[in-house]
């Protein structure tokens, strides 16, 4: 799997201890996990990066899958199924890896998981789109900006939580008239389901995947200490 997606042997060899981590801390079989690292690696390949520019490498990325894991509810093979259905267009949206596993990992710990919450995610962002104009859109009256002074789309959970501050306060019906301005049936769940657990509740989680180094590691070999 990692020579289909172009990997040579040197990058191969490179990643394998993190993705041999990542199996054994998954459960997944080592050409699955493979498969999976190289797939969303390479999705993900505008915004695969710790927020200094540098490409993560396949150990960092493993890292964070087996923090998600450990940390929501959720597992590595659901969130493959979802980043099937969600990274390539958030990766066109200029969203990070960690900002999108942890809205996943949001709407997991609420029941929705694998391929229907990737499947939410996009309708999210697009929704977003089509609802914007001059870069931002309206919820009940309050502009919110999707995209920064240079044209590039803010963090999703930014955005969100933008959103939470906008319909703050309103009883059931009010805040649904008013995200329907936006979100259409297909993403209002995923909004829904953010906006009740609370945006800072997304960012801790993903605080937490930005600085998980080591996790895939220290996972393994907690599951592989005994019989």
């Amino acid at each position: 799997f990692m020579a289909l997606a172009g990997w040579d042997a040197e990058k191969s060899v490179d990643a394998l201890p993190g993705v041999l981590s990542l199996a054994a801390a998954s459960g997944m079989e080592l050409a699955a996990a493979s498969d999976m690292v190289t797939d969303y690696m390479s999705a993900f390949s505008k915004s695969v990066s710790d927020y200094t520019g540098e490409a993560l490498t396949a150990a960092e990325f493993s890292d964070k899958l087996a923090y998600a894991q450990a940390n929501s509810n959720t597992n590595v093979a659901q969130l493959g199924e979802a980043f099937k259905n969600c990274a390539a267009n958030m990766n066109a949206a200029g969203q990070q890896m960690d900002t999108v596993t942890a809205l996943l990992g949001t709407m997991a710990n609420q029941g929705l998981k694998g391929a229907e919450s990737g499947t939410v995610l996009t309708a999210v962002m697009r929704d977003i789109n089509n609802r914007m104009q001059d870069g931002a859109i309206s919820i009940n009256g309050t502009s919110i900006a999707v995209s920064d002074a240079n044209g590039n789309y803010r963090d999703m959970i930014d955005i969100m939580a933008d959103v939470e501050k906008a319909v703050d306060g309103m009883v059931e019906t009010e805040r649904s008239a008013a995200l329907s301005a936006v979100f259409t049936a297909d993403s209002i769940k995923g909004m829904n389901l953010v906006l009740n657990a609370g945006t800072e509740s997304v960012r801790q989680l993903e605080a937490g995947i930005s600085q998980c180094e080591g996790a895939a590691d220290e996972m393994a070999k907690t599951l592989n200490d005994n019989l």
